[in-house]
């Protein structure tokens, strides 16, 4: 979203090898073409961010074992039909943004161009699980509770173990769901996503509310979206890390001055869509280098000619922790193709999404002639095979470094990252599973 290029492109990698500081994005371009720019909240696109457990993880992805990295999912209900304010942290930064708009915007003599990052609806980090636990913890209060439908939650299907692609089961297994869950616990988990949804829907309505009273509604172009969806026990996994619809199709929202109104785009489009689109509502020339495409075309009241229309598709791209390979979709009219690693050893998805919008049959076996075209045109748009090489090279280079770092105290830091219940059962073998995949060939 902040580059506008696709994630080989600027090679970041997992969630610590992210953007380059100095790395151009569209609130650059818009402030040097004169916008006044604000960006609050959470900012974590550059490297360096997040846990040493979670570029560990990512580094060690290939690694012939299966440790339960995440906690296992649970609800927390806090508060009573009155607590409003359950993420305190995301509230405040709200607060902060529409005080922002209501006192500062008024007496700016150029445009402005506000960001907002909220962490919800992502999980809460378990604390019982210790300082290192990642977020696993669905909280909310009766407060949004009661504006979900529980009885129209749904429990979705599962398939069975030995059912499941190789890396379905390697994400279910290392995000601590391969356990017992009853249809109350999910259908629970569900309940307490939307509750989460419809908390962060609510902190939009302040910003909302905010430019309504300030009289800039009508004449500011208002974008919401998000970098991953959760997929809240669907496909036996919560989170995200996956091309399942859950975690990869997430919303875009696009609502101002000459945007249609009411109005749904067919095509699949992407968030590196986004960077070019703002610079075509902000009347400022295109960055040259991008990988997406402005959808003003697509969504303008006018009818506007593109020099280089949308393409039909859409293009995801995952190399970090939860998964076991690289992983690449390609998003196409009715299909959704899922290939791995180098194309060869993990072998590819397909689903066909008007037809099984759940994505429990994998129907690449009956279409080899569609998985063949498919994987022709996801070629044309990533050299897939030549990446998973660069990422497995780059993850071991950094997991040597890493533990060279540690000197005696390897053993013990690995032990205590948020694998340590599982580790500490059998340290030796791990290690020596680490040693072997050092010492195997790129």
């Amino acid at each position: 979203m902040w580059s506008g290029q696709f994630v080989h492109l600027t090679q970041s990698w997992n969630n610590n090898k992210c953007l380059h500081p100095n790395a151009t994005t569209w609130m650059d371009d818009l402030r040097k073409s004169g916008y006044h720019t604000h960006s609050m909240g959470k900012l974590d696109y550059t490297s360096g961010h997040h846990s040493v457990s979670n570029r560990v993880e990512a580094w060690t992805r290939d690694v012939p074992f299966l440790l339960r990295q995440e906690g296992r999912p649970v609800t927390d209900l806090v508060g009573d039909a009155s607590t409003k304010r359950v993420m305190i942290k995301d509230w405040t930064i709200t607060d902060a943004a529409v005080q922002w708009i209501r006192n500062t915007t008024a007496s700016l003599t150029q445009p402005f161009a506000l960001y907002l990052g909220l962490n919800l609806p992502h999980p809460y980090r378990t604390d019982s699980l210790g300082p290192t636990a990642g977020g696993s913890t669905f909280r909310t209060s009766p407060y949004w509770l009661n504006k979900v439908s529980y009885n129209q939650v749904s429990v979705p299907k599962w398939l069975r173990f030995k059912d499941m692609h190789p890396v379905d089961y390697y994400s279910t297994v290392t995000k601590n769901c391969s356990g017992h869950f009853t249809e109350e616990e999910i259908r629970n988990i569900r309940a307490f996503y939307y509750a989460m949804c419809a908390e962060t829907d609510g902190m939009l309505g302040e910003v909302m509310a905010a430019l309504r009273d300030t009289g800039s509604l009508n004449k500011t172009v208002v974008l919401f979206t998000s970098d991953h969806g959760d997929l809240a026990m669907e496909h036996r996994q919560f989170y995200k890390m996956s091309m399942f619809e859950g975690s990869s199709h997430v919303p875009l929202l696009i609502m101002g001055p000459g945007v249609k109104s009411g109005f749904e785009v067919s095509l699949p489009v992407s968030l590196v869509d986004i960077y070019p689109t703002v610079l075509d509502l902000a009347g400022v020339p295109q960055t040259g280098g991008l990988s997406g495409h402005s959808l003003i075309p697509l969504i303008s009241r006018v009818s506007i000619h593109s020099a280089e229309p949308h393409p039909a598709w859409a293009f995801s791209e995952y190399h970090g922790c939860n998964a076991n390979t690289s992983t690449y979709m390609l998003r196409i009219a009715e299909w959704k193709y899922i290939a791995y690693a180098d194309g060869l050893n993990v072998p590819p998805q397909l689903f066909n999404l008007s037809k099984d919008e759940s994505e429990l049959r994998n129907i690449a076996s009956q279409f080899p002639d569609v998985c063949q075209d498919l994987d022709k045109l996801l070629r044309s748009i990533v050299d897939y095979p030549s990446v998973s090489k660069s990422v497995h090279r780059y993850n071991k280079q950094q997991f040597l470094e890493w533990k060279q770092s540690l000197g005696d105290s390897y053993s013990q830091v690995i032990a205590s990252l948020r694998w340590h219940v599982d580790w500490k059962k059998d340290a030796k073998s791990y290690e020596r599973d680490i040693d072997e995949w050092l010492l195997g060939l790129d």
